[in-house]
C-alpha cells in the first residue's frame, strides 16, 4: 500500500470517526433537551415530586402572584421554617426532619429552580424571588413570624430577608452559607461550569444517573464519605435529572450562580441589614467544609450583632445535618428552645470578634 492510499485511509477514518462522535453528542444533546429553546414550557408540571421515598408528602400552593411553591408542612407546635441550600431541595432536611417535629410545625419550601416548586424555563428564579415566594407562603399559611434555619443558598435567602422583612425572623441558625461575594465556592465552580457548558452538559445529564458519577460531584460537600450513601445520592440528584427539562433548569440556575453580578446586586448588598440584625443568631457550622469554611463563619459573627455563638460540628464539612444529625437537631432545638448556646461557641464567637480575619 503506497503512502498516499495509507493517509486516504486514515483521513478516512478520521472522518468517521468525528461524524460518529458528533451524531453521538447529538443524542445525548437532543435528549437532555439542550437543542430545544429556555422558553414558556414548564420544568415541571403542578404536583410532580420526585420519587424518592421522600417528597411524596410534600405539597403544594398557588401563590397570590400566581407562582405555585412545593413544600413541607410537618408537625405541630410554633412555627420553624427551613431554607435548604443548592443544589439541593427540602431532601436535605430528612435526618433531622422526624426530631424537629415533634418540637415544630416544620415548614420547608423548596427554592424557586430547585426541588419539586414548579417553574417555566424562561422564568426567573435568582435569589430576590425566593424572598417574595417566601413571604408570600408564610402570609398564606398565616405565619406572621417564626424561627428559621438557613443553609448555603437558603442563608442566602435568609440574609435578603433580614434586609426586606427582618421581623419575620425570631430566632435564625445559619449553617454554611453563601454570602457576600464568596459564592460559588471554588471546589464547586468546575462542575458548575461543567453542567453550564453546552459542550460537556449533556455528558454530564447523562452521566449524573449513575452513583458512581453522583458519588464525585457531592463528595465535595462532605467530610465522611460514608454519610453518601445509595438513598442520600439519588436523593441529591434526582430532583435534576428526573427530566431533560428539569435537567435545564438547573443549567439556567447555575448559570445565574456563576454570574458575579448575582452575588453583588444581593448578599453583598445585603450587608448593611445583617450588620443591623439582632435577633438571637446561632452559627451551626461543619468546620470541615472546604466551600464556606470557619472563616465565613468568623467574618458573619463580627457583621451580625445577634451571633449568640459559633458551635462547630468538627467532623463534618458543607452537610452538617447529613454528616451528624444528631449532634445537628441537639444543638439547633437547644439553642431555639431555651437559647442556649455551650461554652465552645461562646468561645469561638470572642475569638473571632477579637479578630480582624
Amino acid at each position: 500500500m503506497s503512502n498516499r492510499t495509507a493517509l486516504k485511509n486514515t483521513a478516512k477514518g478520521l472522518g468517521i470517526g468525528a461524524l460518529s462522535l458528533s451524531l453521538g453528542w447529538l443524542a445525548l444533546a437532543w435528549n437532555s433537551g439542550q437543542l430545544r429553546p429556555n422558553d414558556a414550557r414548564w420544568a415541571l408540571t403542578a404536583g410532580e415530586f420526585t420519587d424518592d421515598g421522600f417528597s411524596a408528602q410534600k405539597k403544594l400552593m398557588t401563590l397570590p402572584d400566581g407562582s405555585q411553591v412545593a413544600y413541607l408542612d410537618i408537625g405541630q407546635g410554633p412555627a420553624l421554617v427551613l431554607l435548604h441550600g443548592c443544589p439541593f431541595s427540602v431532601f436535605e432536611w430528612n435526618a433531622i426532619l422526624p426530631e424537629l417535629s415533634k418540637h415544630y410545625r416544620v415548614i420547608a419550601p423548596d427554592l424557586r429552580g430547585l426541588g419539586d416548586t414548579p417553574v417555566r424555563l424562561n422564568d426567573d428564579y435568582r435569589l430576590d424571588t425566593d424572598v417574595k415566594m417566601l413571604s408570600q407562603l408564610l402570609d398564606a399559611l398565616a405565619v406572621e413570624s417564626a424561627d428559621f434555619v438557613a443553609h448555603d443558598h437558603g442563608g442566602a435567602v435568609a440574609q435578603l430577608l433580614m434586609r426586606d422583612d427582618p421581623t419575620r425572623i425570631q430566632k435564625l441558625v445559619l449553617s454554611n452559607v453563601e454570602a457576600y461575594d464568596q459564592w460559588p465556592s471554588a471546589p464547586e465552580i468546575p462542575i458548575l461550569k461543567a453542567i453550564v457548558s453546552p459542550l460537556s452538559s449533556p455528558l454530564m445529564y447523562h452521566a449524573l444517573k449513575f452513583e458512581w458519577v453522583q458519588r464525585q460531584a457531592f463528595a465535595v460537600a462532605v467530610f465522611d464519605q460514608q454519610s453518601l450513601t445509595a438513598e442520600v445520592l439519588r436523593g441529591y440528584a434526582l430532583p435534576h435529572v428526573a427530566s431533560k427539562e428539569r435537567w435545564q433548569r438547573l443549567r439556567r440556575f447555575f448559570t445565574w450562580q456563576l454570574d458575579p453580578n448575582h452575588a453583588q446586586s444581593t448578599t453583598v448588598q445585603a450587608v448593611p441589614a445583617m450588620r443591623a440584625f439582632k435577633a438571637p443568631t446561632l452559627l451551626l457550622w461543619g468546620e470541615q467544609d472546604n466551600n464556606f469554611g470557619p472563616q465565613l463563619a468568623r467574618r458573619l459573627a463580627r457583621d451580625i450583632p445577634g451571633v449568640q455563638g459559633i458551635e462547630y460540628l468538627h467532623k463534618s464539612a458543607h452537610m452538617p445535618f447529613q454528616e451528624q444529625p444528631a449532634q445537628y437537631a441537639q444543638a439547633l432545638l437547644a439553642f431555639l428552645q431555651t437559647g442556649a448556646v455551650t461554652e465552645q461557641a461562646r468561645q469561638a464567637l470572642a475569638s473571632a470578634r477579637a479578630s480582624s480575619h
